[in-house]
C-alpha cells in the first residue's frame, strides 16, 4: 500500500497472518533446532511421488481449519491471537489502575516480547537476510554489480521490535494485531515491525520465515527498485512470467506499480517460498513426511481464506489465496520436498531466466 504525505511517497506492506502458538522451540545458529533423535528420515530412494497432491495444493492446505501444528509449533487464526493480546492488556490495566496507558503498553510488551521471543525473531529475520542475499548472489543472471546494490540495499532494513513500547508510538495499536510489515519512512528509513498479537498466534517457525521473506523481500521488489531508479532485466523476465502465466491480475486500469497491481505482493510471495524452500530442505531428513507436509503447510497457513468475504478482499494488490499458495505449489524444490511430481511444463514455473520464447 502506498499513501502520498505531504507530497513523499510513504510505502507500507501489510501482511495479514492466521497463526497460533503452543511450543516454545529454541533458535539455533540455523534458525531451528530440533529433537532429531526424535524425528525420522524422510525422503528415501523409495519415496513416493504424490501426482495430484501438489496441484491441488490450497484444497489440501486449507480445507482443514482450526489449529495445525508441525516441529516447530502451531498456527491459528487470526482473531484468537488478538483476542489473547488484548485480553492481556485489559487484565494489565484492571490489575493496575493507577497506571497511565503507556506505562500499561511498558507492561504489554515487557509480556509479549519477551528476551526469549526477541532472540528467535532477531535470529530468523538474520538469517532470512543472508539466505535472500544468496538467493541473488547465486543467480547469475544478475551482474555483479547488480548484486552488490541488492544486497547492500537488504542490508539496512532495520528490525524494530519492542521493547520500549514507544518504539510503536506512530501506531500502537500494533501492539495487540497480527500484522508484520515493511516499510519505507518519509526520511528513507526501511524497517521491519512485528505485531503483539503475531506473537501469540504464530509459533511455527516456518511460518515466521515465510512472514519476513516476504516483507523484507519488498525491500527489493520491482516496484521499491524503480522508486530507487534501478532496473534490472532478470526483474523484467520474471514480471512477464507472472503476466504470462496469470499470476498478476491483467485488467485494463492495472498501472504497473500502481493501481490495481499485484505485482509487489507476487514478488514477495514468490522470493518468500525461495527462502523457505530452503529452509524446508535442510529439515527434510530430519522430519517424516507428514511433518514435512505440516510444516509447509504452515508456512503459508494465513493465506488461507477463513470466509467468502476474505475472497474479494483487497484483491486490488493481492491475487487471491489459491493464486498465492499455487506459486508455492509449483516451486520445483517445494515440489521435490513434498515428494510431488516435476511439473509438466518447467517453464510454468517463474524464474529469473526466464523468457517467452522458452515456452512450447
Amino acid at each position: 500500500m502506498a499513501t502520498v504525505v505531504a507530497g513523499e511517497t510513504y510505502h507500507l506492506y501489510h501482511r495479514r497472518h492466521t497463526n497460533a502458538p503452543t511450543v516454545q522451540t529454541p533458535i539455533s545458529p540455523y534458525p531451528l533446532v530440533l529433537e532429531s533423535d526424535r524425528l525420522t528420515p524422510l525422503l528415501g530412494s523409495n519415496h513416493p511421488l504424490q501426482p495430484d497432491f501438489c496441484d491441488t495444493i490450497y484444497l489440501a492446505f486449507c480445507q482443514k481449519q482450526g489449529i495445525t501444528r508441525d516441529p516447530t509449533g502451531s498456527v491459528r487464526p487470526d482473531l484468537e491471537g488478538e483476542r489473547r493480546a488484548l485480553e492481556l492488556y485489559e487484565a494489565l490495566r484492571a490489575a493496575n489502575p493507577e497506571k497511565t496507558a503507556a506505562e500499561i503498553d511498558e507492561d504489554l510488551v515487557k509480556k509479549i516480547y519477551t528476551q526469549n521471543e526477541r532472540q528467535q525473531i532477531q535470529h530468523i529475520f538474520q538469517w532470512v537476510v543472508q539466505t535472500m542475499e544468496d538467493l541473488f548472489e547465486k543467480s547469475p543472471e544478475f551482474t555483479a554489480q547488480e548484486k552488490h546494490w541488492l544486497k547492500s540495499r537488504l542490508r539496512k532494513v532495520h528490525l524494530q521490535i519492542p521493547p520500549p513500547a514507544s518504539i510503536y508510538a506512530d501506531e500502537p495499536d500494533l501492539l495487540t494485531k497480527n500484522e508484520v510489515y515493511y516499510e519505507r519512512t518519509l526520511n528513507g528509513e526501511t524497517r521491519l515491525r512485528v505485531g503483539g498479537a503475531f506473537l501469540f498466534t504464530a509459533r511455527s517457525k516456518f511460518n515466521w520465515i515465510f512472514t519476513m521473506a516476504h516483507e523484507l523481500a519488498h525491500d527489493v521488489d520491482p516496484c521499491e527498485i524503480r522508486f530507487a531508479h534501478q532496473s534490472f532485466p532478470p526483474y523484467d523476465r520474471l514480471t512477464a512470467c507472472f503476466l504470462e502465466n496469470g499470476v498478476i491480475a491483467r485488467r485494463n486500469t492495472r498501472a504497473e506499480c500502481g493501481a490495481n497491481d499485484q505485482l509487489s505482493e507476487v514478488f514477495a510471495d514468490w522470493v518468500a517460498v525461495q527462502i523457505t524452500a530452503v529452509a524446508l530442505e535442510h529439515f527434510a531428513t530430519e522430519f517424516d513426511p507428514n511433518q514435512v507436509r505440516a510444516a509447509a503447510q504452515n508456512s503459508v497457513r494465513d493465506l488461507c481464506e477463513q470466509n467468502t468475504e476474505e475472497v474479494h478482499s483487497d484483491l486490488e494488490l493481492h491475487p487471491s489465496g489459491i493464486i498465492r499458495i499455487g506459486v508455492f505449489g509449483k516451486n520445483p524444490r517445494i515440489r521435490s520436498i513434498l515428494g510431488c511430481r516435476p511439473l509438466d511444463k518447467p517453464t510454468d514455473y517463474c524464474t529469473f531466466d526466464w523468457k517467452k520464447e522458452q515456452r512450447t
